[in-house]
């Protein structure tokens, strides 16, 4: 990539900004070792979050080839669900369930906002956190071993890995950080167009995995738990972390995951 603080000022909606864009998300939401040429502006990841549902389109399309291999080889459909959701946390480092763990200890066992961030920061994981993501990923284990037909159980894991990595972006959008210092409250909100954009993307590549039968209702219900998500943050903190985006695309998927396995 050449030239990049030229063409990230200069040519936003042009093919070679949205490259720009998908090379940052991917080394930003997962261990991809791709390397970026060329001087990024220190408002960069700005404009790539408008990117994020297309990495969630790869980690899904990941997630379904092996669910899609495992199926092949005769496997039961809840081990499929396992090795499909191993192999996405994998690729991403486990980055959302870190910040799930992190928001669940800190909303479960601090008694205020300053006590609440204190643990939130505390690298360390502690009860709240180890239910947190074991419930997490037995719930997305069960949803896709309980489709009736593995290769709609493909197509959603494809559909919601993409859809859920908007939430963060949401998050990012509608609220103020919750503390001074660290990344998500040094990133300025994201300009309206950017974030239209990413929903677009994001619902675009839903639509085009699931049946639309099953569209509407899944979008609703999202909708509500990413509202209802982001009043707990508001009254627990009084805004948004990193932690609590990557805790929104968690549980984005597992209730659009839901939504769809109860209708399909």
């Amino acid at each position: 990539m050449s030239d990049t603080s030229s063409s990230f000022n200069k040519n936003a909606h042009s093919l070679q900004s949205w490259w720009e864009d998908a090379q940052l998300a991917l080394v930003f939401l997962t261990r991809i070792p791709w390397t970026i040429k060329g001087e990024l502006p220190a408002n960069a990841l700005n404009r790539a979050v408008r990117a994020f549902p297309a990495v969630g389109l790869l980690v899904g399309a990941l997630g379904a080839c092996v669910f899609g291999l495992a199926q092949g080889v005769g496997l039961p459909a809840l081990a499929c669900g396992l090795f499909a959701v191993l192999s996405c946390v994998l690729l991403t480092g486990a980055l959302h369930e870190d910040g799930l763990a992190d928001v669940a200890d800190g909303f479960g066992g601090g008694r205020d906002k300053a006590r609440k961030l204190e643990i939130m920061r505390d690298s360390r994981v502690g009860s709240y956190g180890v239910l947190a993501m074991v419930i997490a990923v037995g719930l997305r284990v069960s949803l896709l071993g309980g489709f009736e037909d593995w290769t709609l159980a493909a197509g959603a894991l494809v559909g919601v890995s993409a859809f859920s990595r908007i939430a963060p972006v949401l998050m990012l959008y509608t609220m103020e950080p919750a503390r001074t210092d660290g990344l998500a409250a040094k990133m300025e909100r994201p300009d309206q167009t950017i974030v239209w954009q990413g929903v677009a993307l994001a619902v675009g590549v839903l639509w085009v995995c699931v049946p639309f039968s099953a569209l509407l209702m899944t979008l609703i219900v999202s909708g509500a738990a990413l509202y209802a998500f982001r009043k707990l943050a508001q009254s627990q903190i009084g805004g948004h972390t990193g932690d609590v985006c990557g805790a929104s695309q968690q549980i984005i998927e597992i209730v659009a995951l839901a939504a769809l396995a109860a209708q399909l």
